[in-house]
């Protein structure tokens, strides 16, 4: 009676996960700076938060003097398909506005939960911190259910520049799997 009992609850965890659907977990993480006069990595590393739970892990250095209020995101997705190909996105906005009114940027926003929960950049321009980093994000479950809905599984490279009034100065490309 146990068994077929323990043997039942595992089938219907089974139907309820794979309905529920699939999870995105980090798999590499690189980062490159553009101008070693202006910023500096001093980590990029993803490291486990949990069980099957991946985080990444990032902070750099802000070497500029002044307060920063003139920075450009361009966020691009790949899927990977022998090599990666560009898919979905590929779009530039300028990070202060968006974070006056995130709203407005739908692709963006799908992230905004997960890394304003892990970052010290959670505000508006001026940025005066010389340290930006963000330490064990993972993707919440809202921003996981709207991944869903838009990616296929399989491979993908989130694809991340950073620019500073007008001047690309940090790369950073983060690879995971949707399953």
């Amino acid at each position: 009676m146990k068994f077929s009992a323990i043997v039942n609850m595992m089938l219907i965890m089974e139907l309820f996960t794979s309905i529920r659907g699939a999870y995105f977990r980090f798999t590499n993480m690189d980062c490159n700076s553009l101008d070693s006069e202006f910023v500096e990595v001093k980590e990029c590393i993803l490291k486990m938060v949990s069980r099957n739970v991946v985080g990444m892990n990032f902070h750099m250095v802000i070497k500029y003097g002044k307060p920063i209020d003139k920075i450009q995101f361009n966020i691009s997705i790949f899927r990977k398909s022998n090599v990666y190909r560009q898919f979905l996105v590929n779009h530039t906005i300028d990070f202060c506005y968006y974070m006056r009114n995130p709203e407005k940027y739908p692709i963006f926003y799908m992230f905004h939960d997960s890394l304003m929960a892990a970052t010290n950049a959670n505000h508006t321009c001026p940025y005066a911190e010389k340290d930006i980093y963000v330490r064990k994000m993972i993707f919440n479950d809202q921003t996981l259910k709207n991944l869903r809905t838009i990616l296929p599984e399989g491979e993908y490279k989130l694809a991340v520049s950073v620019g500073g009034f007008g001047v690309w100065r940090l790369k950073v490309n983060v690879y995971g799997r949707r399953g």
